[in-house]
């Protein structure tokens, strides 16, 4: 299986349009899951427009399977002097994959700093169990994380629908761009509602709004917290946090997820 580095090497065209094969082994059931998409996306806007500011927001509706071969359309919504507004759309033979909007910022000089989402009290990740048995195959995309269970539901367990583990990317030799990983790890937890799921039923992302308070420099072990805070007529409501190892939190976001079981 082909790392992530190794993908975004395959990237082919330039400026506002490029393509790739849609990745063996990242996907999750008949489509690349939802990380993954976005973090192509992050690298196809990267490759056509290399002056942006940080990216302080991303956008994400999910609307339909990203397989077979994939074709993005880069386009400069605005450009201002210390912002600009980016739209990635991605679409397969099968039709429209992913519509992602990037808003990126400069930091500018503010009287406001605070910070009330400090990362919980936790084990270090060697000190933590596997997420997955190690003794069983690990389906699709996970093979490419190495995940720590820290606490909360594990998917079917009965318990409340709170996940909490150390992640990081499996394989990362730097080339990839700190924040194509951490979107690609931002989406790599079950969906914290599976927690209360009686039986092995599909789930699917249908949007993903992400915020960033700066830019992105961290690699490694980042740990990850989702809670699913409302589900019914087979919808969850999810948010989700992420800290890098030193307590900072560089990642919050919130998704849609349909359950079909």
């Amino acid at each position: 299986m082909a790392s992530l580095a190794e993908v975004l090497d395959q990237f082919q065209g330039e400026g506002e349009r490029q393509s790739v094969a849609a990745p063996d082994g990242w996907g999750q059931g008949r489509t690349l899951y939802g990380g993954m998409t976005v973090a192509l996306c992050h690298h196809a806007m990267r490759r056509a427009l290399g002056d942006l500011p940080p990216v302080r927001s991303v956008q994400v509706n999910f609307t339909g399977p990203a397989t077979e071969q994939l074709d993005f359309q880069v386009t400069r919504l605005r450009q201002g002097k210390n912002s600009a507004v980016i739209q990635v759309t991605c679409t397969s033979p099968a039709g429209p994959a992913a519509l992602a909007i990037f808003t990126c910022a400069n930091a500018r000089d503010s009287a406001v700093t605070h910070d009330d989402m400090p990362m919980p009290q936790v084990p270090a990740p060697e000190d933590c169990a596997p997420l997955h048995d190690p003794d069983r195959p690990k389906p699709g995309f996970f093979n490419h994380f190495d995940m720590q269970f820290v606490r909360g539901g594990r998917p079917r367990s009965g318990a409340d629908p709170d996940l909490l583990i150390w992640s990081r990317l499996r394989d990362d030799d730097g080339r990839a761009d700190p924040l194509t990983v951490l979107l690609a790890l931002g989406d790599a937890l079950p969906p914290a509602a599976m927690a209360l799921m009686p039986k092995w039923a599909p789930i699917s992302s249908m949007t993903w709004n992400v915020e960033l308070p700066g830019a992105v420099t961290s690699r490694g072990w980042h740990l990850l917290h989702s809670v699913s805070e409302q589900a019914a007529g087979g919808y969850s409501l999810q948010s989700m946090n992420l800290w890098t190892a030193q307590g900072h939190r560089i990642m919050a976001s919130r998704q849609l997820v349909a359950i079909f079981g």
